[in-house]
């Protein structure tokens, strides 16, 4: 298994992935799907530098992705902080590692590019993924917030 930096040729796969991670409410569906907005919007992730889709592919495949923001920020001595988002990994190849292998590259990054944290969001119904983050050393130590428009 590798992982990379995500191109292109890529997003069909991505968007497939990201379809497992049923983030639907009422008021907000999902619709991961392959469109001109998904077009546009990758045009506009691969051409910003702070931004960086990670995938883990084995003999080929796409079996895991993850979304890894670098944020710029005037505290803490005006060092940057990381986001990372939309984690998931086929649900045949869970368990597997490619997660960990995932979120260890993202923190890789963000401490090359000299972050003084990094944060990870998990609804509160994942409660599997709050003990995977758990054991990768993340602690739970924020109440968050979200409020859709």
């Amino acid at each position: 298994m590798i992982i990379r930096s995500a191109i292109r040729s890529d997003l069909g796969a991505i968007l497939r992935l990201l379809r497992e991670l049923g983030d639907e409410t009422p008021t907000h569906p999902s619709a991961v799907r392959m469109s001109s907005a998904a077009v546009r919007a990758w045009t506009r992730i691969e051409t910003d530098e702070d931004r960086t889709v990670l995938v883990a592919e084995r003999r080929g495949q796409i079996i895991g992705t993850l979304d890894l923001l670098l944020v710029a920020n005037l505290t803490h001595d005006a060092k940057p902080w990381a986001l990372v988002d939309n984690v998931v990994v086929e649900a045949g190849s869970r368990r597997g590692g490619v997660g960990r292998a995932l979120v260890d590259d993202a923190v890789d990054r963000a401490a090359r590019a000299g972050c003084y944290k990094v944060e990870v969001l998990s609804h509160e119904r994942r409660h599997g993924a709050h003990a995977f983050y758990t054991t990768l050393g993340f602690d739970n130590t924020t109440e968050g917030f979200r409020r859709y428009l």
